[in-house]
């Protein structure tokens, strides 16, 4: 396996399903193995780029991927001997490199000024490598395999290309007019500066796989300008706290940059660099953060997914029919068939979250249309989780797996040691987790009502007798000596006594019923738990407890959000609010206030900032909307599309808003801009003092003032 590196301190660029990750200065080692380099469709096109400046590497002072699809890199000369014996001192150059991510290509800017005091003559070398690994190779999944790169070098281009275990060629294209290519894989020029006079080269990879098409897209505004217009043409934020405004821009324009295509269909890749492809959770769950947002990636992904339900029992694949995918990769692996990942289905909770978010699409749009279109897929998931997912008929999903390369833990804490008992030793499959039966209890209930609508009135009785059966299941999972619910239930259906982060997702669920939220709310709030950043997904005084294991006490931004928002449904407020903050905290201490896939659980009070996790994905999909998400439902937006209603309850501001407006937002067929404001009073207390509707739309508020009214337009009642 690839040596791992913080990708705290990393830059990440990316368009469409090409990406670089790269070192803070905008290299990629040439000597030692690692995971970073210039991707596309899971293919590493490129390993090494380092750029030498008269023969050293230049310093790095500053770098910024804040664009998303562009990065700057600020670097400067150390001393120096030039050809001649001439002496260069430090700093008297300014490196500058301008990256720009194309949906099939990158392109670097490199620009030098001098500062120097008499003319000079410097050489910039860029030395450059290409393996054409695959992702699973890279991250040592699979075996590597050795691949006959061929070098060619002509004028001013330097083309790597290799031929994969698919037999399909693929190709890096470098050309930099005023250089000249080396044979060794090298681009040189020389470069003669006057004092003050600056020189730039543009440096263009060109990324070919079988059957792609290259997407110039060089001449499209710069992409600052591009982020800016692709926020305002959704529905969006104006508050009064910059650093507030500034942590939610960051999110949502990860999520931007995470948007990926297949099949000519959206969706979130999970998260960069390992994971981004499908996921089925992962995508579902990061499209169910941005409905408010973005509902026609939800639309989207439910399709991509919906084409790809399991059709057969395939051990290998851990497939069965009726079931969502859990992963998607593609590339020459997948083509030969050498992964089970090219389409894996060891997943349990994707199928019932497939359904909520199919029954979240129809209350934030106001439709059936997707229900009905899809209704076919929408009973054969339902088949599954009744005839394959409840593996021993007792009404609960269990898992196991059957691939011999597959998941052994299927849930989204499936790391080998993620599902533990309180001795520490992992649970022995089938193992029931707790958060699935919250889902699956959530996609009965809310499916039963959307089938009445459709007019059937016998698979909705059906769909809500199994919601009760999954409820008095759930008692199997209560630890009454300790006041909260087990993670898991193991082969013997034996519970594990540790306490754990999972139960939090039964109030997103609304699960259970309100005494038992309080024990949930209790348990994980507490000091065991509770990190001061966020919740841990194992508490602190648990066996197997280690604030830098992957799921086994860190801290994950979407596990703390899901919690979060159920912890609002049950009305605690206060608590909702201080995960809310601790996060928004969270993600102002990390490079450009963003939010990684995870961080370490080590409590607030030793350090003064969040631990970072050396390898967390950055940025990855369902951590960049956990805020977003969080922010919708602290405003107390409940949507209810079908009946051309918002209902608006208990708003609530992050600390620091006085004021926050919500331009565009879409409910059913019409658009609301809404206006909150802390009461001057009470700063505790927020109202709804405006909502302007354009279209068929009653906005239901336990908090408004009399609003303003536009004419031709409906006023939220007081």
């Amino acid at each position: 396996m690839a040596e791992l590196v913080n990708l705290a301190d990393t830059t990440v660029v990316k368009s469409g399903n090409a990406f670089c990750v790269s070192l803070r200065d905008g290299g990629l080692p040439i000597a030692e193995d690692h995971p970073l380099g210039v991707y596309l469709d899971d293919c590493r096109h490129l390993r090494g780029h380092a750029l030498r400046v008269g023969g050293q590497p230049p310093r790095l002072l500053t770098s910024s991927d804040a664009a998303g699809a562009a990065a700057a890199f600020e670097l400067t000369n150390p001393d120096l001997v030039l050809a001649g014996g001439k002496a260069l001192p430090l700093q008297s150059l300014r490196v500058r490199v301008e990256r720009r991510m194309l949906p099939g290509a990158m392109v670097d800017r490199i620009t030098l000024h001098s500062h120097a005091r008499e003319p000079i003559d410097v050489e910039l070398e860029l030395l450059l490598d290409a393996d054409f690994q695959p992702m699973l190779e890279v991250r040592g999944l699979v075996e590597r395999t050795a691949r006959e790169v061929r070098r060619e070098a002509r004028g001013h281009a330097l083309r790597f290309a290799a031929v994969g275990l698919d037999g399909r060629e693929r190709s890096t294209l470098i050309t930099c007019a005023g250089a000249v290519a080396r044979e060794d894989g090298r681009l040189c020029a020389l470069l003669s500066l006057e004092p003050g006079e600056e020189h730039s080269l543009k440096v263009r990879f060109e990324l070919s796989q079988p059957g792609s098409r290259l997407d110039d897209r060089a001449s499209m505004p710069h992409p600052g300008a591009q982020a800016d217009a692709w926020l305002a043409d959704r529905p969006h934020f104006e508050l009064d706290a910059e650093l507030v405004d500034r942590v939610l821009r960051r999110a949502l324009l990860d999520l931007r940059l995470l948007a990926s295509e297949l099949d000519g269909r959206g969706y979130y890749a999970a998260g960069v660099p390992w994971y981004a492809t499908l996921f089925g959770r992962d995508s579902i769950i990061a499209a169910l953060q941005m409905l408010a947002i973005e509902p026609s990636m939800a639309e989207q992904t439910l399709r991509l997914l919906a084409a790809r339900l399991g059709t057969k029992v395939d051990d290998e694949h851990d497939e069965e029919p009726g079931k969502v995918l859990h992963e998607l990769r593609v590339g020459e692996l997948a083509e030969r068939r050498l992964t089970p990942l090219a389409g894996y289905y060891g997943t349990i909770d994707a199928t019932p979250l497939f359904l909520c978010l199919l029954c979240e699409h129809a209350d934030w749009t106001g439709s059936l249309a997707l229900f009905q279109e899809l209704r076919p897929q929408v009973e054969k998931a339902l088949r599954w989780m009744d005839d394959y997912g409840d593996l021993d008929g007792d009404g609960l999903l269990e898992y196991r797996c059957r691939s011999p390369a597959g998941l052994e833990n299927q849930g989204w804490k499936d790391s080998w040691d993620g599902v533990v008992d309180e001795l520490g030793q992992p649970l022995r499959a089938p193992i029931a987790l707790i958060e699935p039966q919250g889902y699956a209890l959530a996609a009965k209930r809310r499916l039963a009502h959307l089938f009445e609508l459709d007019g059937d009135h016998r698979i909705a009785e059906d769909l809500r007798a199994g919601a009760a059966r999954i409820a008095t299941g759930l008692e199997r999972f209560w630890l009454a000596d300790r006041g909260f619910y087990s993670m898991g239930l193991d082969a013997q259906k034996r519970p594990s006594r540790a306490l754990a982060s999972n139960q939090g997702h039964l109030l997103w669920a609304e699960a259970v019923p309100r005494e038992r939220a309080a024990a949930i709310h209790a348990a994980l709030t507490g000091p065991g738990a509770y990190s001061g950043w966020g919740v841990r997904t194992l508490g602190a005084d648990e066996r197997a407890f280690n604030p830098v294991g992957y799921h086994t006490g860190s801290v994950w931004p979407h596990d703390n959000a899901l919690f979060a928002l159920g912890l609002r449904k049950y009305g605690f407020d206060e608590a909702f609010l201080r995960i809310f903050q601790d996060l928004m905290d969270a993600a102002s201490h990390f490079a450009d206030y963003r939010l990684p896939e995870l961080f370490a659980g080590f409590s607030r009070a030793d350090y003064e900032g969040p631990v970072p996790y050396p390898v967390a994905c950055s940025p990855q999909a369902w951590a960049a909307g956990a805020l977003p998400s969080m922010l919708i439902a602290g405003l107390g937006l409940v949507p209810d599309g079908l009946e051309r209603t918002l209902h608006v309850r208990r708003p609530s501001l992050p600390r620091g808003v006085r004021r926050l407006a919500l331009h565009g937002l879409r409910v059913a067929d019409a658009r609301v801009d809404l206006l909150f404001e802390a009461v001057a009073e009470d700063p505790n207390r927020v109202e709804l003092s405006d909502a302007q509707i354009d279209g068929d739309l009653e906005v239901r508020s336990d908090c408004a003032r009399a609003a303003s009214h536009r004419p031709g337009r409906r006023r939220a009642p007081g």
